[in-house]
Parts: C-alpha cells; structure tokens; sequence
C-alpha cells in the first residue's frame, strides 16, 4: 500500500487495537506506544496489545503501562499488527486481529505475506519505527512531541544495534536527525539500552558467561540461561536482553546463540551474526525469523537435542 491509503485507512476508523509481536522487543512496543500517543491526540480509541512480558528495559517506557491495560473488545474498526511478520507473532491476540472490521500490518521484516488484509512493509526500513514516523509526518506532523519522539527513538535505535547493524540507510540516519530536534535524551536512552544493567543482571550476567561454550573454531558461541540460573540471581528471562551480544562481540566468533529457558524442555533463542552470516536463515529453520544479524525463535524439547539442532543449523550457515 502507499503511505497515502494506510494514512487514510487509519483516518476512517475510530477504535483502533495495535498489536505488538510476541516476545517484544523495543521496537515493536515502542513502535505501539507511539503510534497509540500520536492517535489518541486524534480523539481516536486506541488500544495496545501483547502477548509477553515486557523486558526489564522496557517497563518504564512512557505509556508502558497501558499495554494490555484495556478490555479487548468484541470488534474494533481497525486492527493493525505491528513488527509482526507472520500471524503466529501475534501470539494469543491473533484471532481478535482477525476479528478487526479491516485490518493492516505495518512491518520492515520479510516474510510471507497472507495474514493481514492490507500491508505496509519495507524491508529497506532500519526498524518498524521508521515506518510509524513517515506515517505520522503524513498524518499530521504536527501531533509528534518530544514523547512520541522519544519513543520512536528508541524502537530506532535499538532495532539497528546502536545504528551498527546493516539494516541503517541514509534514511535512518536521516530520520534520527529529525527526531533528536524534539529534544529526545538520546544519550540516556543509548546508555539505558546499551550499557546500563541491574546488579542482578550482573550476577546472571557473569554466571552465564562462565559457561559459555563455543564450537567450530570459536565461530560459533553459546550463551545459556536456565531456571537455576535465575532462581540464583533473582532474575527472569526478562533480564536476558541483549546479554548474546557479549558473545557475538568476541573477535572470531560469526555467530553467537543465547538460549534461554522459559518453561521445562521449552527455550527461546536468540541469534546475533557478524560478517555475511544470515541470522534469519538459521532462525527460519525453526519457524522463526527477524534480521540479518539478529533474528530469534522458540523450540521445544531436551536441552542437548535443542543444542544439536541449533549448532548444525548454524554450522550449515557458515
């Protein structure tokens, strides 16, 4: 679709339900946030949903709290997916997506496309929060303050590694300039998101470290994290985030895996990848996906077999 039509899509409808994906990441929560803030300014109804905990740096966003903080209507005049690139990304919210009087998926992944009724998607996109911006300026530029900015900073920065990863163009940069003229503390939020980690992060941190196994030359690292692990350190797997890129960021390793425990015999997975390494080939083995240098997915079953699996998935890779 042109950004005109999604523009006026969104215009014609008055309650609008905006869906994160499961196990969120800044991007598409803030992604939502934002485009929840800038609407409401429209005296629309607008509601945010997702189908997972939000992450340790991400509970006091702006507006945090209003996820799933509202009753999930019957019907709503639009539905809109969010960074989701599939349907099942959309967790247990999916039929109530459905269930949208229209619906769209506003998105920067590839995948296939069959879930939604109309689609927004440029792959060419840093994040999806690049997106929500252009829709905004469309919209009406006016409407973006500094804590819409803020919160479209932040999907932006962290869905491109600090603006490291190959996904950045001329137009992600270009559009960070912009959003830093509302004033965002951006230095604050590149610190929180990249450097800054609780004291029991800490110790979760430093425990799964000292066991991290690497394989293939050392072009090939693991990071786990089980559920001794955070009884240990008084941590979830909400305290994991970003904890992978301590491996990855080792010189010689193309690959770096954190696999996390979530329930018995089930894990999800991260996968970070340097050089020409495609994370989303090995994530697409098992039904997962994301990026180039990042992508993630879940999968079930005995922690030794689920490492053979990932190892020869990534092994194939190389």
């Amino acid at each position: 679709m042109e950004i005109i039509d999604v523009v006026n899509m969104i215009k014609s409808a008055n309650s609008i339900a905006l869906f994160s994906h499961i196990n969120p990441d800044c991007d598409t929560i803030c992604s939502a946030l934002a485009l929840r803030l800038f609407l409401i300014k429209t005296s629309k109804d607008v509601s945010s949903y997702c189908d997972g905990e939000l992450k340790f740096d991400m509970t006091d966003l702006y507006t945090a709290d209003a996820v799933n903080s509202d009753e999930v209507k019957q019907n709503y005049d639009l539905t809109i997916a969010i960074d989701c690139a599939t349907e099942d990304r959309l967790g247990k919210y999916r039929p109530v997506f459905l269930k949208g009087r229209n619906n769209l998926s506003i998105d920067h992944h590839l995948a296939d496309r069959n879930f939604a009724k109309n689609n927004f998607i440029d792959p060419h996109s840093g994040a999806t929060a690049e997106l929500i911006f252009l829709l905004m300026k469309q919209y009406d530029a006016s409407l973006i303050d500094r804590d819409v900015a803020t919160l479209l900073y932040t999907g932006l920065i962290t869905d491109t590694g600090n603006f490291g990863f190959s996904n950045v163009g001329v137009r992600t940069l270009s559009i960070a300039s912009e959003l830093l003229s509302y004033g965002i503390p951006s230095s604050d939020i590149s610190y929180k998101h990249f450097r800054e980690i609780t004291f029991e992060t800490f110790k979760l941190k430093a425990r799964a470290l000292a066991k991290a196994q690497f394989f293939e030359g050392n072009k090939i690292g693991v990071i786990t994290f089980t559920k001794e692990d955070f009884a240990a350190t008084g941590t979830s797997s909400a305290n994991t985030s970003n904890l992978v890129n301590e491996i990855v960021n080792v010189a010689g390793v193309e690959i770096a895996v954190s696999i996390t425990e979530v329930r018995p015999n089930s894990y999800k997975i991260s996968v970070r990848t340097q050089k020409s390494v495609d994370a989303n080939a090995i994530a697409s083995v098992f039904g997962g996906g994301g990026h180039k240098n990042a992508s993630g997915f879940m999968i079930n079953g005995f922690y030794g077999n689920v490492l053979d699996d990932i190892l020869k998935a990534c092994k194939d890779c190389l």
